[in-house]
């Protein structure tokens, strides 16, 4: 009891101003004189602007809470329908390369590239399989769309690919329509060309190039590319035979070796 009297003593002052406040209240609210009136109506017009200030406040504060809340909502679903989309690109490029798979008369490995070397004019993949997966030296590698390269060093569990691309590659290859051969490189620029094509060989933009089979390394009839442009050079014998590789160099993921 001491604790509230002394409580009730401290704040006297407060206790007396409220008391009054609500006297003057009540007595504003029994007096129906103009001046009290128009009194009334102010203090209700300022009470009513400042409740609707209060309720459009809250409003604003709930709308940003949802639109955060929907904000995030988008988000995660932009994320979770980009990752069905490379889920479903993933899977249609793995049932192709089943269906080359079944459909070819090798005895095919798959691979995954892990990553993509270019120093200078040397370009190579690194792929995730190896010497206990029975892959050795100069396995020819493939993909669904055509040649990729070949093995040039294997370890226990991983592999370098040389790509067709590279400067120090040479692959016999011959137009498939016409059977005409030639030795198949990149130039400088890592563009393909079909050397050693006579002025009179029967070559045509859009003939499909594919390996001779004169080699030890590739089989016969893997396809290259396909003749994009043809040169034929003033006092030279030869004409210069530019070919659009069939894979996709930069973007391909999965391919196989050809252990057989």
């Amino acid at each position: 009891m001491i604790h509230w009297e002394k409580f009730i003593y401290s704040a006297r002052d407060y206790f007396i101003l409220i008391i009054w406040l609500v006297i003057s209240f009540l007595l504003i609210l029994s007096n129906d004189t103009p001046q009290i009136q128009w009194m009334r109506s102010k203090v209700l017009g300022v009470y009513g602007l400042w409740q609707n200030s209060i309720s459009s406040l809250y409003q604003y504060r709930v709308l940003k809470f949802e639109n955060d809340i929907l904000r995030e909502r988008l988000a995660l679903l932009s994320f979770e329908n980009s990752l069905m989309k490379d889920a479903l690109l993933e899977n249609d490029r793995l049932r192709e390369l089943m269906e080359f798979k079944r459909g070819s008369e090798y005895d095919l490995v798959p691979v995954s590239l892990i990553r993509k070397s270019s120093q200078g004019f040397s370009h190579s993949f690194y792929i995730n399989v190896g010497l206990n997966d029975g892959i050795g030296k100069n396995m020819p590698v493939v993909s669904s769309e055509g040649l990729l390269g070949r093995v040039i060093f294997s370890s226990g569990d991983g592999s370098i690919v040389q790509v067709i691309d590279d400067i120090n590659i040479r692959i016999s290859a011959m137009i498939q329509r016409s059977r005409i051969s030639g030795i198949l490189h990149p130039d400088e620029n890592s563009n393909l060309q079909l050397d050693y094509l006579t002025v009179r060989a029967d070559v045509k933009v859009g003939d499909v190039v594919v390996t001779s089979g004169y080699s030890d390394i590739y089989p016969k009839g893997i396809e290259i590319g396909y003749v994009s442009k043809i040169d034929t050079i003033k006092a030279e014998f030869f004409k210069l035979i530019h070919i659009k590789p069939s894979v996709d160099l930069i973007n391909l993921e999965e391919a196989f070796v050809i252990v057989k």
